[in-house]
């Protein structure tokens, strides 16, 4: 400010007297319990009572508050009508009224608060009955007997609140124990090997049936019920999507953005160039195909990578170990990733395709990718494009990428799953139904033609061909990946005889068994430059097949049907983000 301004400018009051003078004058009454000062005595009385413990409290949910105000407010969220809160409210003053005076005897306008709200209540229901809105219903006698949580919960009328199980594995070959059958395990457990028989293959063993017990292949675990903090009503946790602890627990409808706040998408989780491909391609297929064009980015995808190293001898017989360890060498380094695909349903996220693939730059001097496991659940929903399109066009993706970056060879092996068994997600629906052998080689054939077709694929040709064409003179010629067809193939044949000339003709027989149920694939030319590791987005769950297998079962997260596959999703994305966090 220049002096001129200062010149003109009238004479301020600043000494720190003349200022708490002015204070004292305008706020004469000063709190007794701290500095602050209040032009009124009520205020200050007001005031004061927040330095001491609540003392007003709710009648009808026995809350505390410090100010009567404040209690005003929580106690007109009780009542639905303007005319029913005052009365009560007015009651409720009249009361403490009566009680602060020293008087003991009740007098002739003091009013009983209870008492109104009983009056209201009965208000209501004779309103209810007059209007016919909400007819009270009739008292019915308690049957113990009977569960009754979907009496006491506000979000559904489920009954059945078990959790699903898979198919148990029995000893016999290729034999199932489907859930809800019984089957027999040991007493005590042997070698940390689970060892179990469905009832008819127990017949067959030659087995000590003291040592072992009967069981029923069911889950025990049923679906926790959680009461809000606020209201007190009770909900299926599944059905509010609370994965958090019950004590932190608040319903949708006194906390609407709770519901905003959760973490619903996928969003960014990493930088992986393969899920960004595989993104930009998808929904450019899906909005040049769909026919309701609703979402600009309806289909979000997510990877994870890291470096696996297996010794050559663990992936091959031992009978020709030497051979195989010729060619690849003492040790087999690869990518391992796993691949998420995600719709939205409902503002959620939602899986619906998922697959684990192995990736090796160079692979006995050549660069391969093969498809390990492969498991959808049908939740993928749009007008113009089928589910096994869609699952197809995934499997091209991936694939048009690999050449993208240089990969010349792919293999798929061709491997349908039994009704009831989980390769990825964990509890597929009752309705969902599996393609047999004959089905996926069709499907797959028809995807592998589509993308010879777009010019992602040169060539296929199934292990039948490959062999008439005589390109594997010896068992060593077959490509082999670590936990692949021709890898357990040959362990498991060598595991039958150690005797070479027996090994051969037993591998005859399963080279017809196999012949036309796995691709050898030929790459297009290759647009990018020599195969090199990519930048590594590991995850400690998401990322391993078995880990995020054992994670579902363990926290029950299941997509037997939307709604549980929605709670699961907003886990597994929570998950995603921080692993450690149930």
């Amino acid at each position: 400010m220049s002096s001129e301004n200062q010149e003109n400018q009238p004479n301020q009051v600043t000494s720190p007297k003349a200022s708490s003078e002015k204070t004292s004058r305008h706020k004469p009454y000063r709190c007794r319990l701290c500095p602050q000062r209040f032009g009124f005595r009520s205020l200050r009385e007001e005031h004061e009572k927040m330095h001491k413990d609540p003392e007003l409290k709710c009648v009808l949910c026995s809350k505390l508050f410090r100010l009567k105000g404040n209690l005003k407010k929580h106690f007109q969220l009780h009542f639905l009508r303007e005319d029913e809160f005052q009365k009560a409210w007015e009651s409720y003053i009249d009361d403490e009224n009566n009680a602060n005076a020293k008087n003991n005897g009740p007098t002739s306008t003091q009013v009983d608060t209870k008492q109104v709200l009983k009056d209201l209540k009965k208000n209501r229901a004779a309103d209810r009955r007059r209007s016919s809105i909400e007819p009270k219903p009739k008292k019915a006698k308690p049957n113990t007997a009977k569960e009754s949580n979907s009496k006491s919960t506000r979000c559904c009328k489920l009954k059945d609140l078990r959790y699903g199980t898979s198919n148990r594995f029995c000893m016999a070959e290729e034999c199932r124990i489907p859930p809800g059958a019984k089957y027999m395990c040991p007493k005590k457990e042997m070698d940390d090997e689970v060892q179990n028989y469905c009832l008819k293959c127990f017949e067959d063993a030659d087995l000590d049936v003291n040592d072992w017990e009967e069981k029923e292949n069911t889950n025990p675990a049923l679906e926790e019920i959680d009461e809000c903090g606020i209201c007190k009503k009770l909900f299926h946790r599944v059905c509010e999507l609370n994965i958090r602890s019950k004590s932190s627990f608040i319903c949708k409808n006194c906390s609407p953005r709770r519901v905003f706040n959760m973490m619903r998408r996928v969003g960014t989780v990493n930088e992986d160039e393969c899920a960004k491909f595989m993104a930009r391609k998808l929904n450019e297929f899906i909005l040049e195909n769909n026919r309701q064009k609703k979402h600009k980015i309806p289909v979000t995808v997510v990877s994870f990578t890291k470096m696996k190293e297996v010794a050559t001898s663990e992936m091959c017989p031992e009978l020709d170990a030497s051979d195989f360890i010729q060619k690849y060498s003492e040790t087999v380094k690869f990518v391992y990733r796993a691949i998420y695909a995600y719709h939205m349903i409902d503002g959620i996220d939602v899986p619906f395709f998922s697959m684990f693939v192995t990736e090796y730059p160079s692979h006995a001097g050549q660069s391969w990718c093969t498809i390990n496991y492969l498991d959808t659940v049908p939740y993928f929903e749009s007008k113009g494009i089928k589910r096994g399109a869609m699952h197809g066009e995934i499997v091209l993706t991936y694939i048009d990428y690999m050449k993208s970056i240089g990969y010349e060879n792919a293999h798929i092996w061709s491997n349908p799953p039994n009704q009831g068994d989980d390769f990825i997600f964990n509890i597929h629906p009752d309705y969902q139904t599996f393609l047999g052998q004959n089905g996926l080689n069709d499907w797959y054939i028809r995807i592998l033609q589509k993308g010879k077709e777009d010019g992602i694929i040169q060539s296929y040709k199934t292990f039948e061909e490959k062999m008439k064409e005589n390109v594997f003179k010896s068992m060593v010629d077959i490509p082999i990946f670590p936990d692949s067809l021709w890898s357990n193939v040959m362990k498991e044949t060598n595991m039958e005889t150690s005797n070479k000339n027996t090994f051969k003709k037993k591998m005859q027989a399963n080279y017809k068994k196999h012949a036309v149920d796995n691709f050898w694939l030929k790459l297009n030319e290759p647009s990018g430059s020599e195969p090199a590791i990519p930048t590594l987005f590991p995850h400690p769950i998401m990322g391993d097949q078995e880990t995020f297998m054992d994670k579902c079962a363990e926290m029950n997260l299941e997509f037997s049907t939307l709604r549980r596959a929605k709670f699961s999703s907003v886990s597994l994305i929570k998950l995603m983000y921080d692993a450690d966090y149930f």
